[in-house]
């Protein structure tokens, strides 16, 4: 798979992303990028609106870099395009451009 292949998902209603090993954004569709109010391409968590969150979404990415296998999860971020928000989550490895990444894919569940 390739980032051209993911433009599918810009039509999806929910938050979805991939990040590389140092937990920078590769490639993020709309709707995270309008929950982030920005392109999240490039950054860090650190780097976003919801930065007083970044360690511990950070560390959700790292267990699931570490092990292989996908983690389920809530995660809450204090600020968002949204405002407060608490994401039902399911973290995953795949592969894009040949390398070994961490996807994600995620709703609001609360406001």
């Amino acid at each position: 798979m390739d980032s051209k292949d993911l433009e599918i998902f810009d039509q999806m209603p929910f938050l979805f992303w991939v990040k590389d090993d140092d937990g920078r954004y590769l490639w993020g569709n709309k709707t995270i990028n309008d929950f982030a109010k920005e392109s999240v391409v490039g950054k860090t968590d650190h780097e976003l609106v919801w930065s007083d969150n970044a360690e511990a979404l950070h560390a959700a990415d790292e267990r699931v870099m570490q092990t292989g296998e996908p983690d389920f999860l809530h995660e809450h971020v204090d600020k968002s395009g949204k405002g407060d928000a608490m994401l039902s989550v399911c973290k995953f490895m795949g592969e894009l451009d040949g390398k070994r990444r961490c996807f994600g894919v995620s709703f609001v569940i609360e406001k």
